[in-house]
Formats: C-alpha cells, sequence, structure tokens
C-alpha cells in the first residue's frame, strides 16, 4: 500500500510543477522594475562648501554625476593647488559655448511659411498643416528628425534657432514627403505630442 502510494506521488509531481520555477508562484511577489530615465531635479543654482580651519591644499575634486540612460559614473578633476579656508568653495554652471547663437532669453524662431519653429527653454512648438507621417533620433551631431506628408518641391532651406537645446533646423524635399531635422547641442531624450496644427517638443 505505501509502496502504491509512493509511486503514484511521483507520477504526479510532473503534472503540478510550474511550467517555469525560475519565475515566482505568486505575480505579487515579483521584483519591482524601474525606469532608467533620472528623476526630475530642480535645476542647480549653486552649492557652497565650508572648508575646514586645517585645510592648505586642495588635491582633487570628484564629481559623481547621473547620465540621460539614469547609469552612474565618477569624474575626478585634479587640482593640487593652495587653498584659504577661510573662503568657501563653490559650485555653480556657467554657459559652454556648446551653442555660441543661443540667446540671453533662451527663445528663438525659424518660418519657412509652410511651416513654423518656435522654441522657448528646452520646449519647441511647430505649426504645419502637413501631417506628421514620423519622427527619430539621429547621432554625431544630435538631431531630431520630423518626417511631414507634402510632396511640394523647394530647395533645401537652414535656419538658425539660436536658442539653447536648439541650433538650428533644415527642412528639404524627399520625394513624398517634407523631411525637418532639428539640430541639438547635445544628447537629449525627448518627448512629442500633437494637438491640431500644432506639434511640441521637450528636450529632458
Amino acid at each position: 500500500m505505501k509502496r502504491s502510494l509512493y509511486l503514484s506521488l511521483i507520477l504526479l509531481a510532473p503534472l503540478i510543477a510550474r511550467d517555469n520555477p525560475f519565475f515566482a508562484a505568486d505575480e505579487t511577489k515579483k521584483e519591482k522594475i524601474t525606469s532608467n530615465c533620472p528623476d526630475n531635479k530642480p535645476q542647480l543654482q549653486s552649492v557652497n562648501y565650508t572648508l575646514p580651519d586645517q585645510a592648505r591644499i586642495l588635491k582633487e575634486v570628484t564629481f559623481t554625476i547621473q547620465n540621460l540612460d539614469g547609469s552612474i559614473e565618477t569624474r575626478k578633476i585634479e587640482v593640487d593647488q593652495s587653498i584659504d579656508w577661510h573662503k568657501s568653495l563653490t559650485i555653480s554652471q556657467t554657459r559652454n559655448g556648446a551653442n555660441p547663437r543661443a540667446t540671453a532669453d533662451g527663445s528663438g524662431s525659424a518660418d519657412f511659411g509652410f511651416i513654423r519653429f518656435d522654441s522657448k527653454g528646452k520646449r519647441l512648438s511647430i505649426k504645419t498643416s502637413d501631417t506628421l507621417m514620423r519622427h527619430f533620433v539621429l547621432s554625431n551631431p544630435n538631431r531630431i528628425v520630423l518626417d511631414f506628408k507634402n510632396s511640394s518641391v523647394f530647395k533645401i532651406t537652414q535656419k538658425d534657432l539660436g536658442a539653447s537645446p536648439y541650433v538650428n533646423v533644415v527642412v528639404g524635399n524627399h520625394g513624398k514627403f517634407m523631411r525637418a531635422t532639428i539640430t541639438l547641442d547635445g544628447r537629449y531624450s525627448y518627448s512629442l505630442s500633437k494637438t491640431d496644427e500644432f506639434i511640441s517638443i521637450i528636450c529632458k
């Protein structure tokens, strides 16, 4: 009797086994996977650091930064210079010249007649009656490409936007569609939304 019960359990074991033992049986106990995109943080204005009174030489400065893809890396700057501990150290940001034509108020525009681009900060507004077919990014240099349904024949034209992160925009005919290529001053992710004749792009 015991032998029969033992054999029955062995035969039934494959039937009650889970299809994939490498995943949790309880779906609610699965590990939560978060996005790699950096969290939204307030813009850096300035940070002051008060030196200890025994400090005499600043050997190096280390920065730990979070990249666009969420990865973390450390950058080290060798200094090796004398310092006065009575004076605090200040970290702040200045424009690095990536877009030398950038306006002071961060706004710019480019009007091609059938399509118009207006930028303000990291937002770019596009007005056109043409239908957007697709959009994607290219690198080296970093660009956002928009293809519109428009078969009109015209020469390739470039106009400066002069407002970071948007450097310029090139519009050209590609047979059955019109392509607008927006050059950026660095690497960004972006979001795009559409309402009627307006398209809004926000670089992040």
